[in-house]
């Protein structure tokens, strides 16, 4: 008779030559796993009125930030933050950006939904809702 760990053994072997699992699974379980003991502060955002120039889209604001999502994800942080870089997380990963020396940053909007973690020099990190 075969053991159960046996079995469990042989079952995964099948199925990792039968339906491997994505590399984008694999390396969002890390991602995951790393965010654990992580200390975050929620970033309040509330949506607010926008100029539209072309195109449609979203402006969020909170303290310190405003934040536009467009056909770019575009967006202002203030000094006082003190934010050293910003992760734009979504459902392929996450996207380092760093603000330049007025505070701005931007980068491609990915496909669905957002969320912002920024990562400050003598404070936890604020990590924004998902947006979208």
């Amino acid at each position: 008779m075969i053991s159960d760990d046996d079995l469990l053994a042989e079952l995964r072997t099948l199925l990792d030559h039968l339906d491997p699992m994505p590399a984008r699974v694999r390396d969002a379980a890390v991602a995951a796993g790393a965010l654990l003991g992580i200390d975050w502060d929620e970033l309040e955002l509330f949506t607010a009125d926008r100029v539209l120039v072309r195109g449609d889209g979203e402006v969020w604001r909170g303290d310190g930030l405003v934040v536009e999502l467009g056909a770019r994800l575009t967006g202002l942080v203030d000094h006082d933050l003190g934010v050293s870089h910003i992760e734009l997380h979504s459902r392929d990963g996450a996207t380092l950006l760093l603000p330049d020396s007025v505070g701005t940053f931007s980068a491609d909007l990915p496909d669905g939904r957002v969320r912002l973690v920024l990562h400050r020099s003598h404070a936890a990190a604020l990590v924004s809702p998902w947006l979208r």
